[in-house]
């Protein structure tokens, strides 16, 4: 049986600011309660992308997954691949695979971010 206490485990997550893009918007981290020993395969974050801007160009070792809150903008990924995405729209990156948003409306667009290393990583 665990020595974990679920109550403490579980509930509303708290975020804490992590870095800002150059000229996006900020970045906040979300601080899981799961123990170290138990860690989530993933991690989360939220951010936002300031009107006619852009988010840094982001390339890495982890999977991601994005989810538009709010705001549209156009996701530029990969090989000059483009999209509009709305709120409500979810893109996913394979890891290495650049991405960037340029937040083409006149509102911030809001986005949340799962992301995780494959196995082997």
């Amino acid at each position: 049986m665990s020595n974990t206490n679920p109550g403490t485990t579980s509930g509303p997550v708290g975020f804490e600011h992590w870095y800002d893009f150059i000229e996006g918007g900020p970045v906040h981290r979300a601080l899981l309660p799961f123990p170290s020993a138990a860690p989530a395969p993933f991690e989360v974050a939220r951010w936002s992308v300031a009107p006619k801007t852009s988010n840094d160009l982001d390339v890495h070792r982890s999977r991601e997954v994005w989810i538009i809150v709010s705001g549209s903008g156009t996701l530029t990924w990969g090989a000059n691949q483009t999209a509009v995405l709305r709120a409500g729209d979810i893109a996913a990156f394979e890891s290495k695979v650049p991405h960037q948003i340029h937040n083409d409306g006149p509102d911030p667009l809001l986005a949340i971010s799962l992301y995780w290393l494959q196995e082997g990583d």
